[in-house]
């Protein structure tokens, strides 16, 4: 293409469309247009964007001229459209809005024809705004051209200096001794206005350089965004026929350098580079590295050229001078893409690594959260496991143990069916009696018979080893041996029936020859009426006392310290004989036959209750009826006890004479 048809007139058609939710002072919306040249789409030229002359961002339009480039409201951009054999046009886009008036960026395509002449004096070809609608209309803006103001200021210093130069050339040829003093004055002079003018020299050198970085950007830009992460179809040929340029430019000789092994090593990396298919970030800095280890080669050996022209620069012409400056320059700003290249490059490691930390740091929270799930998950399913388990067992203990309760309970009506029936005591005596088993069964019993012949009734109270279950086998067999001694024996005497009790029962449960070790505590009395309307009281008790009443006195007489049954072969001493007690009491007086269970019933503050508050509370209800005293007991027990557990079987046997 020439430039005559580039200079035509433009197409430029922009549809613009951005979705915003909520558009404030700084949102961003996407610019989408299409570059049309004489009604024909501009494929693959690079688009440019600048804001206050520093790059930001690029991109390529497609096969159709299309393009799309993210911005921002309120800010001014340049857009630069590029293309080889292509003359570079430049587009202002101001987004500044006015948000008072208008309800922010339309969203319906606009399109907007751009003219090849630039616009006023400035470097635009074309300028848009956005309206007070929100909608994108084409303007006249006056956009001054730094770089050129620079260059016409530096060509008016320059002609100045040509005139001072002149003016000492003149004084010099035609000074005399008188004018020495003239002289020497003008010269300096002339001296602080060639001053003054490198002083400008040196901004327009500060504008060249800011300049040659925005170049150096687009360079490094255009090298960078061709090698994009997803697959894209791009040509980088220019790069050698722009190193060839530079080398020419800068005195290098081209076929010498490019014969170096190192310099072949580089451009053969370029070459598989640009011959890749798929291109990433990794493969774009691995590029990089390779430009800028030839340009830094190029750069040394113009260096040591340039030193070596530096020596015979006073032998040289101004026009070599300026050559050599304008190399200087030249390898300057080579020097300065060199160094924005490596910046590139570390940013690209930096971005490498990152990702790579980013990666790891995943892969890592993840596998810890699928180990805590795996453990809690097996945990879960271990404990549904265990509980299922459970569940079925407890099932299974309630069912027996309910049969176990069941069979107890049933045992418990044969074991009532062995005791005294208050009735059949009634026909002799006024009593009362207190049975409270810990349990379903007890292990404690009373017992009672009446000799009708003789007019004798024997009374006792048995508190068997043990309570429960355990207890009630040995109530049932101590109910048997009673039977069997005193009725069938016919022993009516209570230390004797004692005797025969504690041999048949180590016999019956072979404690000689095992290790059984069950016994028995017991308080038995028989009661005799004599002729004197008396009645007589024997008693002999086993580890259990006897409390009667006494012309208005409790009193209580001690059983013997030794049990019923029991191994022998344990005891170290011979056993005492249980002694026979007798004493004769009025009618109205009264006897009660215990178990340890009330005495030693514990309170919440673990204290016993004891004989002497058993005595002190018999003493202070004897005056009362029967049925009186049985009540007063059973609540004095309950008082004492609160809300503690029974911790033994409790049986008391009140007997009015």
């Amino acid at each position: 293409m020439s430039k005559a048809y580039f200079k035509k007139t433009v197409i430029f058609i922009l549809f613009l469309g951005f979705f915003v939710s909520q558009l404030n002072a700084q949102n961003n919306f996407i610019l989408k247009g299409q570059v049309m040249m004489n009604l024909i789409p501009v494929s693959n030229a690079k688009v440019l964007v600048y804001e206050n002359s520093k790059f930001i961002d690029s991109t390529n339009t497609s096969t159709t001229g299309k393009f799309k480039i993210t911005l921002k409201t309120q800010k001014k951009y340049t857009l630069a459209f590029t293309k080889k054999g292509m003359a570079k046009i430049r587009v202002l886009i101001s987004t500044k809005l006015d948000r008072t008036k208008s309800n922010g960026i339309t969203t319906k395509p606009v399109i907007m024809s751009l003219n090849s002449k630039k616009v006023g004096n400035t470097n635009f070809n074309s300028a848009f705004a956005i309206n007070e609608n929100g909608i994108f209309t084409e303007e006249i803006i006056n956009y001054s051209n730094k770089v050129k103001e620079a260059e016409d200021k530096e060509k008016d210093k320059e002609e100045e200096i040509a005139e001072q130069k002149k003016d000492i050339e003149i004084i010099t040829a035609n000074s005399n001794p008188e004018d020495a003093e003239k002289l020497k004055i003008r010269y300096e002079q002339a001296l602080a206005k060639i001053d003054s003018l490198l002083i400008n020299s040196r901004q327009k050198a500060d504008l060249m350089i800011n300049t040659a970085k925005i170049k150096s950007s687009e360079i490094v830009a255009d090298a960078y965004n061709k090698i994009p992460d997803k697959t894209e179809s791009s040509s980088n040929k220019v790069i050698f026929t722009d190193n060839k340029i530079v080398l020419k430019e800068i005195g290098i000789k081209e076929k010498e350098f490019n014969e170096r092994p190192d310099i072949k090593k580089h451009q053969e990396a370029i070459k598989k580079f640009e011959s890749k298919a798929n291109k990433t970030k990794k493969d774009s800095m691995l590029y990089l590295e390779s430009m800028v280890s030839i340009k830094e080669a190029a750069l040394a050996e113009a260096k040591k050229q340039l030193e070596s022209e530096l020596d015979s620069l006073n032998d040289r012409t101004e026009e070599n001078s300026l050559e050599l400056l304008a190399k200087q320059k030249l390898i300057s700003r080579i020097q300065e893409e060199i160094e924005q290249a490596k910046g590139k490059i570390v940013l690209q490691q930096l971005e490498i690594q990152n990702k790579n930390l980013m990666l790891m740091i995943a892969i890592a929270g993840s596998l810890f959260f699928f180990t805590l799930f795996a453990v809690v998950y097996q945990n879960f399913r271990l404990k549904k496991k265990t509980n299922a388990r459970l569940e079925a067992q407890n099932k299974e203990i309630a069912k027996k143990n309910k049969k176990i309760i069941d069979s107890i309970t049933y045992a418990k009506t044969i074991q009532q069916a062995i005791l005294p029936i208050k009735t059949g005591i009634d026909k002799y005596f006024e009593s009362f009696i207190i049975f409270q088993p810990k349990d379903i069964v007890s292990g404690d019993f009373y017992w009672f018979t009446h000799f009708e012949e003789t007019n004798t009734s024997i009374f006792a109270v048995i508190d068997c080893t043990g309570h429960g279950v355990p207890g009630a086998f040995m109530s049932m067999i101590g109910n048997r041996l009673l039977v069997e001694v005193v009725n069938e024996s016919g022993i009516t005497e209570p230390a004797k029936i004692l005797e025969n009790l504690d041999r048949n029962l180590r016999k019956a449960l072979m404690q000689d020859e095992t290790f059984n070790n069950d016994g028995m505590d017991m308080c038995i009395c028989k009661i005799k009426p004599l002729p004197t309307g008396e009645r007589e009281i024997c008693f002999a008790g086993a580890k259990r006392p006897l409390f009667y009443t006494d012309k208005n006195e409790v009193n209580y007489i001690k059983g013997t310290v030794r049990g019923i049954g029991g191994r022998a072969r344990l005891r170290k001493k011979q056993a005492k004989p249980f002694e026979k007690h007798s004493l004769k009491l009025n009618k109205g007086e009264y006897l009660y036959l215990t178990t340890d269970g009330f005495l030693d019933l514990q309170s919440p503050k673990r204290r016993k209750y004891g004989r002497k508050n058993f005595m002190d509370l018999l003493n202070t209800n004897m005056n009362k009826s029967i049925e009186e005293q049985h009540n007063s007991i059973v609540e004095a027990l309950d008082i004492h006890k609160g809300n503690e557990l029974q911790i033994d079987d409790i049986t008391i046997l009140g007997v009015k004479i």
